[in-house]
């Protein structure tokens, strides 16, 4: 059966988070007998993003991409500051796209609506201008920030290779890629992407060449990307590059884990492709709220 989990009210519109889908309720004109709903089910959402305000900011955003080319292709909310801890609603995101059916639970901890890891614009960043590509970084830290101090990964979930740019992030965790991209001066205002692995379509790796200190990886997806709503519309295919130092990465074994993850992670046991929504985590998943 159907389970309300989270709603958030703007004025006369609704946002609804159920354990099948995200609704949106939208009251139209001066008496609002004119309303538009809006379901949008979790296995039809192929990347999602969560943007915290920053220091000037009066709301939060999330941004949810799919394969629609026209008016679904990227569904925005925004969520008042102060009043709503968006990490949680990644997090519920996240048990239902890149989450498992063997997942036993998905923990809330009480909201937390300062929730930031922001840092502010330093020397070390306007450095990093002149850099190429990012550096690999040790996971260790990462594994338990992003477990305990800001919800971003699920429980079963691990980032196995991690590469630092300044203040900016890219994970490669066993269930998906995720962009942290750190904005403005205090750094308040973060963007974190994901995009799952079974949403990936193919990949490729480019060694650094004879002057080159950086090497590219790229995952080419079929999720719609809107670079100008028009007239006329420009929507394309989502493709997201990482570039890293070659002096601390071998591209190989980022080609080997992205190998593992897209092509080898679809299969069963017995080789053969998985259904999309044999991979959709069990709605029936026991989720604990802890107030």
């Amino acid at each position: 059966c159907t389970s309300m989990l989270m709603a958030f009210k703007s004025g006369r519109d609704v946002n609804l988070f159920t354990n099948f889908r995200v609704m949106s309720i939208d009251v139209q004109g001066l008496t609002g007998r004119k309303i538009e709903y809006t379901s949008l089910p979790y296995r039809s959402i192929h990347a999602y993003s969560v943007e915290s305000a920053g220091l000037w900011d009066t709301d939060s955003e999330l941004n949810l991409y799919t394969r629609n080319r026209w008016h679904l292709a990227k569904v925005e909310m925004d969520f008042r500051a102060g009043k709503t801890d968006i990490m949680q609603i990644q997090k519920l995101l996240s048990g239902f796209i890149v989450g498992l059916p063997s997942d036993p639970k998905m923990i809330f901890h009480p909201k937390n609506y300062e929730s930031t890891e922001g840092k502010a614009l330093g020397l070390s960043s306007f450095g990093a201008v002149f850099e190429d590509g990012m550096k690999e970084i040790d996971t260790t830290d990462l594994n338990a920030k992003y477990h305990n101090d800001l919800p971003l990964l699920l429980e079963e979930e691990k980032i196995l290779r991690a590469f630092q740019l300044a203040r900016d992030i890219f994970l490669y965790t066993n269930r998906r890629l995720i962009d942290v991209d750190t904005k403005g001066l205090t750094g308040k205002r973060i963007k974190y992407k994901s995009v799952p692995y079974k949403h990936v379509h193919g990949f490729a790796f480019e060694t650094a060449g004879h002057l080159d200190n950086d090497a590219e990886a790229y995952a080419y997806t079929t999720i719609s990307q809107v670079y100008s709503n028009g007239p006329p519309r420009s929507v394309g295919i989502l493709k997201v590059k990482q570039s890293m130092l070659v002096k601390y990465t071998n591209v190989y074994e980022i080609g080997q884990l992205l190998l593992e993850h897209v092509i080898f992670g679809k299969l069963t046991k017995e080789g053969a492709p998985k259904d999309e929504e044999d991979i959709v985590i069990n709605p029936e998943i026991e989720i604990i709220f802890k107030y």
